[in-house]
């Protein structure tokens, strides 16, 4: 809660803006790719929204975790707390945002005339499991970009790089047959479609539950060997 009052301190709306910002975003891409692909804006919109929320929420995670040792250097060097904790303030700093761009998929729920009801309970299921995925992705990342700075911005290109190879502005059912496999062997797209499917009042697939397991294992495991590996060195590095 600090970071953000201190982050939007003197503002007049606060971090109401990123809620504006995203809304905007969302209804001028929206209306403008539904008409590009030609597809249907009740059924796009509400998709492009989810997608974008989380994907903000994801990619914030990602690219703040580059910074998330050094960016704490001061209270890392003088006091002895467990590293992860700052992740977790990374996190919670992504939470708040979340929330706040929420009220955007919430406008676009209402002005499509409640024609779906979100699976809340998948939905909290699939979020747990994507925030576990994420923050456990955190640590590795975070001990790398500390250790070698060029790391840092490797990682912010590949994240924009991944955002247009994501089904985000566009549907994996417009791609045709021999490029499906841009969202069949995506793993950032069924991490997202844990989430975004039970928003859409929709229930992800079997194959999306288990890539993201596979994730999960893989980060749980790259974290914990990092973390026990590199934790006394970190603040020499900073």
């Amino acid at each position: 809660m600090f970071d953000i009052k201190q982050r939007y301190r003197r503002s007049t709306l606060g971090p109401l803006w990123m809620t504006l910002s995203t809304g905007i975003m969302v209804g001028t891409l929206g209306v403008l790719w539904s008409t590009l692909f030609k597809t249907n804006i009740q059924e796009f919109m509400p998709f492009f929204a989810a997608g974008l929320i989380l994907w903000t929420f994801l990619s914030g995670q990602i690219v703040e975790a580059c910074t998330g040792y050094t960016q704490f250097e001061g209270y890392i060097k003088q006091i002895n707390l467990p590293l992860p904790l700052y992740l977790l303030r990374i996190w919670s700093r992504n939470m708040i945002i979340l929330a706040h761009n929420m009220l955007v998929f919430i406008v676009i729920w209402m002005v499509f005339g409640f024609t779906w009801m979100p699976n809340l309970l998948m939905l909290v299921l699939g979020f747990a499991l994507m925030s576990l995925v994420v923050f456990f992705a955190s640590i590795p990342i975070a001990i790398l970009c500390t250790r070698f700075r060029d790391i840092t911005p490797i990682v912010q290109s590949l994240v924009q790089i991944l955002y247009f190879f994501t089904p985000i502005m566009w549907q994996p059912k417009t791609l045709p047959k021999e490029y499906a496999y841009l969202a069949e062997y995506n793993p950032i797209h069924h991490l997202m479609e844990l989430v975004r499917a039970p928003m859409l009042g929709q229930t992800a697939n079997l194959d999306s539950w288990l890539w993201s397991f596979g994730l999960l294992a893989f980060f749980f495991v790259a974290a914990v060997v990092m973390h026990n590996r590199y934790r006394t060195r970190v603040a020499y590095w900073l």
